[in-house]
C-alpha cells in the first residue's frame, strides 16, 4: 500500500512532517484521521529507532480512539507488514493516559478506581459533611451538581490556587481528601495527580518523558487549562509535538475548554510548520457553502479557506428549510422526509436529528412512533417510566414500608408479560422474612442479592421482542443498584435501604436511559436523535436540525445560580469562556451543519413564548444559494446517494468477556447485553490485588533488584486492598495473601531470572472492527534439553481449578496476543494457582493460533447477530449466577435451582 495514495498536497506534507513540530488545522470533513494515521505509520517506517511505545496520541473520546487505532493497525499491516509492539502504543483520552501511567509506575494508585458522574454524586452526598460542600455554603441534593461544577473548574485550574480565598482552598483540599481516603479518583483528580507527580516526582517524570518521543493531540481546540499544562510539560521533555484541531469547532467551553489554546498555539510554542487542511471530502458543495456562510460571521477565528472536494453530487432539494405554525407539523414534516429518504435508499442509521436541547427529543420520538420509524434517542433518561422498573423499585419501597403487599403485587402484574400470580406471591413472601432493622452488619443485607433472589422466584424468559425489552430494563435496574451499592455497600442495612429508596425517588429518575439504548454490541438500522454535542466526530447522509428559533439555537443563557455565585471570576483564566455567547453557539451550529454529507433540513416552529423569533443562524444559512425553501415537488431519486457505511458496529472485547462467551453465550447475553450485575461480596477484589502483588514483585526483579522476605512482605502490605471487606476480613485475607505470596516466591524465586515480561498489554485487531485486549501476567524463558522455550503464565486464585482453566479459550488468546506483540510464538501456556501453588501447562501446538483467531471472529459474528444460544447442562447451570433468567420452570425444578 502506498502511504501517500489519494492524498492532497497538504495532506502529504502533513504526513511527511515528522522531524519538526506541527500544527494542523483540519476543517470539517478534511480527512484528519487518515492523515494522523499515515503520519504515525510514516514515523515508524522512517525511523527504525522509534518503537510503537514511543508514540502517544491523545483523542477527545474513546470512540475516536477506537477509530484511530483501527486505522493505525490496518496501515501497519499494509505498509510495515506487521503490528509488532502496537499494543504498547498509547492511543486514547488524556484522562486514560494519566490513569494508566499513575497505576503502571506508582503502587499507591493501583488501588484507585475512577468514579463516573453518578457514583461521584452519590459519594459526595454520602460524605456531605466532610467533602467541602458545606464550606462553600451549598446545600445537599439541590446544589450537588453545582458543587461538582465548581470543584471541577477549580481542580482544572489548581495551579492558580494562590488566588483563591482560604475557605475555597480548604474546601478543595477536603474534597480531595474525601476521595483519596477511599482510594477514589474523579476525572479532574486524575489530571491533577498526574501533573503533581510529573512536577514533583523526578523519577516518575523521567520514566514518562523518556518513553514519549512523538505526541499527537487531536481535537486540540477542546483542551482545558490542566490538559494544556500537561501537554506543555511533556513537550518540554523533548518530544515532537503535533496538534490537530479546528478553532471553528470549539464547542466545549461550558466544560472548561479554552479556545485560546489553539488560537495562540503557534506563538506560545514557536511553531514554524502550520498546515491547513481546508478541503471537505465528506460533504457536498452545498453543505460546505452553507457552513462557510454561517461560520464567517464569527470574528475570532484563524484564517483559512474552506472548499468542497465535490465528491458528492449536489441536487436541488438536498438542502432545504421550512417554517411551521405548530411543533407537531414540524415533527411530522421531519418524519415524512425520513420516510421519503428511506424509500429512496438511505438507511435509517444514515439519518440524524440533531437537537440543541434535549427537551425536544421525546416529542420527536413520539412522532416517529406514529410513523413506525425506528430510532435511538440519546440522553433521554426514562428508565423509571417503564412498568418493569417501577415494579423493581417497588421491591425496596415494600421493604421500607412505603407501599403494601397488594400494591407491589399489582406493580408486577402491570408488566407486559404473563407472570404467574403464584410465583409473584411467593417472591413477595420471601421479602417478608427480611427484617432490615434487625440486621447489624452490612454483609447481611445486600440490595443486589435481594433483587436477584426476587427475580429468581418469577419466570421471565427471553421469548419475544417485548420480553427482551423487559429484560433489558430489569438488567439496567441491576446496574442502578450496582452504582448505588458501589458507594453504600458498607453502610448499616437500615440506612442503606432508606438511602437507596431516596436515591430512586429523587436522583436516579433523571439519570438512566432505557436498557436497550445502552447495548453497544448491536448497531440497529435506526435514526439517531441526539444533541449536537453528542454528534461531534460523526457523519450522516442526512441531517435534520429542528427548532431553529432564537433562544433555542442560539440558546438563551441559563438563569439561576452559577459557579460565579460561589467563586470569583478572576480566579479562573479566561473565565468568560464558560458563559458562551453567540460566537460559541454559531460554532455549534457549524458542527451540526457539517455532520451532513448530502441532505440538510432546517426547520422551525414557535416553541414557547421566548422562542417565537427565527434563529439568526437560519437567516445566515439562507444566504447560501443552495439553501432552498421546501417544495412538495422535490423528490429523491436515489441516484447520487453517498456511499453508506457497511461496516459492522465496532466490537471491543477483552479476555474475560470472551471467556464468558465461550463458557455460555447466553450468560454473556444476560450480563453484557442486558446488563445484570453480580452482587458485591466482601472479598471482591482479592484476585485483582493478588495479580498486582505478583506484578510488583516481578517488575522489581526485572529492574535488577534482589528482594528480601521483608521486601516481599512490604510489597504485599502496600498493594493489598479489598474495598468492601470489614477490618477483620481484611486482616485475615491479608495474612492469607502473605502466606500464599511467600510460598510462591520460595517455590519460584530461582526462576525469576528467566522472566522477560510482567503484565504486558495485549491488543488484537482482528479486522472488521473487532478488537480484543487484555494483559499477559507473565512471560518467562527456560532452557529445556538445550533449547530455550517460552512460557506464558496466567495466575489464578482458588476460585477455579487449574485443570478447568488450562483448557479455557482465554489462555489460548494470550498466545495469539503474544505473537502479535513480539512477532514470536510461545511454546507453552501455564496456569498457576497462587493460593495452593498448583500449576498445569500445555504446549502451543501447530494450528492453535489459527483456530483461536477463527474462534474469536466466529464469536464476534455471533455477538453482532445476537446468535447467543444457551448451553444447558445440570452441572453448569446449577453453578450459574443468572440461571433463573434462563431456565424454564421445568428446568428449574429438574436442576433444583
Amino acid at each position: 500500500m502506498d502511504l501517500f495514495e489519494n492524498l492532497s498536497d497538504n495532506q502529504i506534507e502533513a504526513v511527511k512532517t515528522i522531524d519538526e513540530d506541527l500544527e494542523i488545522i483540519a476543517c470539517a470533513g478534511a480527512g484528519k484521521t487518515g492523515v494522523v494515521t499515515r503520519r504515525v505509520i510514516n514515523i515508524l517506517k522512517s525511523n527504525p529507532d522509534i518503537l510503537p511505545e514511543n508514540i502517544v496520541a491523545f483523542t477527545f473520546t474513546e470512540k475516536a480512539a477506537e477509530e484511530l487505532k483501527s486505522r493505525v493497525y490496518k496501515y501497519g499491516e499494509a505498509v510495515l507488514e506487521n503490528t509488532k509492539g502496537f499494543a504498547n502504543m498509547y492511543i486514547g483520552t488524556i484522562h486514560g493516559f494519566c490513569l494508566k501511567m499513575l497505576q503502571e509506575y506508582i503502587v499507591q494508585f493501583q488501588k484507585f478506581t475512577v468514579l463516573d458522574e453518578i457514583k461521584t454524586k452519590l459519594y459526595i452526598e454520602k460524605n456531605y459533611n466532610f467533602c467541602g460542600m458545606p464550606d462553600l455554603g451549598l446545600k445537599i441534593y439541590t446544589e450537588t451538581n453545582l458543587f461538582l461544577s465548581v470543584i471541577s473548574t477549580l481542580n482544572e485550574n489548581w495551579f492558580e490556587r494562590d488566588k483563591w480565598d482560604e475557605k475555597t482552598r480548604a474546601a478543595v483540599d477536603k474534597y480531595k481528601d474525601t476521595f483519596y481516603r477511599k482510594n477514589y479518583f474523579d476525572y479532574s483528580l486524575i489530571m491533577q495527580e498526574m501533573l503533581n507527580q510529573l512536577e514533583n516526582n523526578k523519577d516518575f517524570a523521567d520514566i514518562i518523558l523518556s518513553k514519549i518521543k512523538y505526541l499527537t493531540v487531536d481535537e486540540y481546540q477542546d483542551t482545558n487549562p490542566i490538559q494544556e499544562r500537561l501537554i506543555h510539560f511533556i513537550k518540554q521533555g523533548g518530544c515532537n509535538l503535533c496538534i490537530v484541531g479546528d478553532d471553528d469547532q470549539t464547542i466545549y467551553q461550558f466544560r472548561g475548554s479554552d479556545p485560546e489554546n489553539i488560537l495562540t498555539f503557534r506563538e506560545r510554542y514557536g511553531i514554524n510548520k502550520y498546515i491547513v487542511l481546508g478541503t471537505d471530502y465528506r460533504s457536498s458543495e452545498a453543505i460546505v457553502d452553507i457552513g462557510k456562510r454561517v461560520i464567517v460571521n464569527n470574528e475570532k477565528r484563524l484564517p483559512k479557506v474552506m472548499e468542497s472536494g465535490k465528491l458528492i453530487k449536489y441536487e436541488e432539494g438536498d438542502t432545504v428549510y421550512r417554517e411551521f405554525d405548530e411543533c407537531d407539523e414540524e415533527y411530522e414534516f421531519i418524519a415524512k422526509r425520513i420516510k421519503a429518504l428511506h424509500d429512496s435508499g438511505v438507511k435509517y442509521s444514515e439519518m440524524a436529528v440533531l437537537l440543541r436541547k434535549r427537551k425536544h427529543g421525546p416529542d420527536i420520538a413520539k412522532m416517529f412512533d406514529e410513523y413506525e420509524i425506528p430510532y435511538i434517542i440519546e440522553g433521554v433518561n426514562e428508565l423509571f417510566s417503564t412498568a418493569e422498573c417501577q415494579a423493581a423499585k417497588g421491591i425496596f419501597d415494600y421493604l421500607a414500608g412505603t407501599i403494601g403487599m397488594m400494591e407491589l403485587f399489582q406493580l408486577w402484574k402491570s408488566i407486559d408479560y404473563e407472570l404467574d400470580e403464584k410465583e409473584i406471591a411467593e417472591a413477595i413472601a420471601t421479602l417478608n422474612v427480611i427484617d432490615v432493622k434487625s440486621k447489624k452488619f452490612y454483609g447481611e443485607f445486600v440490595l443486589q442479592k435481594v433483587y436477584h433472589d426476587f427475580l429468581r422466584r418469577i419466570s421471565i424468559v427471553d421469548e419475544s421482542n417485548s420480553s427482551e425489552i423487559i429484560l433489558y430494563n430489569l438488567g439496567k435496574f441491576s446496574q442502578v443498584i450496582n452504582d448505588f451499592e458501589t458507594i453504600y455497600y458498607t453502610t448499616i442495612p437500615a440506612n442503606k435501604l432508606s438511602s437507596f429508596c431516596n436515591f430512586l425517588k429523587y436522583t436516579a429518575d433523571g439519570y438512566y436511559p432505557e436498557g436497550h439504548i445502552a447495548n453497544t454490541y448491536i448497531r440497529p438500522d435506526a435514526v439517531n436523535i441526539m444533541t449536537v454535542h453528542q454528534s461531534k466526530g460523526l457523519e450522516f447522509t442526512a441531517v435534520f436540525i429542528p427548532q431553529m428559533n432564537h433562544n433555542n439555537f442560539p440558546s438563551a443563557k441559563m438563569g439561576g445560580k452559577s459557579i460565579w455565585h460561589v467563586i470569583e471570576k478572576d480566579w479562573i483564566p479566561n473565565a468568560d469562556r464558560f458563559a458562551g455567547g453567540v460566537e460559541e453557539e454559531r460554532k455549534l451550529f457549524y458542527v451540526a451543519i457539517t455532520r451532513a454529507k448530502k441532505f440538510l433540513f432546517l426547520t422551525r416552529s414557535p416553541g414557547n413564548a421566548r422562542e417565537k423569533k427565527v434563529s439568526e443562524f437560519m437567516v445566515e444559512a439562507k444566504e447560501s444559494p443552495y439553501m432552498l425553501g421546501f417544495d412538495e415537488k422535490m423528490v429523491y431519486t436515489g441516484n447520487h446517494i453517498p456511499p453508506m457505511s457497511e461496516d459492522a458496529a465496532p466490537l471491543n472485547l477483552n479476555f474475560s468477556i470472551l471467556q464468558d462467551y465461550f463458557d455460555c453465550a447466553y450468560r454473556f447475553k444476560l450480563s453484557m447485553f442486558y446488563g445484570f450485575v453480580q452482587p458485591i461480596v466482601p472479598a471482591l477484589g482479592y484476585g485483582k490485588t493478588m495479580h498486582e502483588i505478583v506484578m510488583n514483585i516481578h517488575r522489581r526483579f526485572l529492574s535488577g533488584e534482589t528482594l528480601s522476605s521483608e521486601d516481599i512482605e512490604q510489597i504485599v502490605n502496600d498493594s493489598f486492598y479489598l474495598p468492601y471487606a470489614n477490618p477483620k476480613l481484611q486482616d485475615n485475607m491479608l495474612e492469607g495473601a502473605k502466606k500464599s505470596i511467600a510460598g510462591y516466591v520460595t517455590k519460584n524465586q530461582d526462576d525469576f531470572a528467566n522472566i522477560t515480561m510482567a503484565e504486558a498489554d495485549i491488543e488484537l485487531d482482528m479486522g472488521d472492527g473487532i478488537k480484543v485486549n487484555g494483559r499477559i501476567d507473565l512471560v518467562k524463558r527456560r532452557e529445556i534439553s538445550g533449547e530455550e522455550k517460552t512460557y506464558i503464565v496466567d495466575f489464578k486464585t482458588a476460585s477455579r481449578e487449574v485443570t478447568e482453566c488450562i483448557n479455557a479459550e482465554q489462555l489460548k488468546i494470550y498466545a495469539l496476543g503474544y505473537q502479535k506483540l513480539t512477532g514470536e510464538t510461545a511454546d507453552y501456556l501455564e496456569i498457576y494457582n497462587l493460593d495452593n501453588s498448583e500449576s498445569e501447562r500445555q504446549r502451543v501446538t501447530e494450528g492453535l493460533l489459527e483456530n483461536v483467531s477463527r474462534d474469536i471472529r466466529d464469536a464476534a459474528s455471533n455477538i453482532r447477530n445476537n446468535d447467543l444460544p444457551r448451553k444447558c447442562s445440570k452441572g453448569k447451570c446449577q453453578k450459574c449466577y443468572l440461571n433463573y433468567l434462563c431456565l424454564s420452570k421445568k428446568e428449574k425444578q429438574e436442576y433444583e435451582v
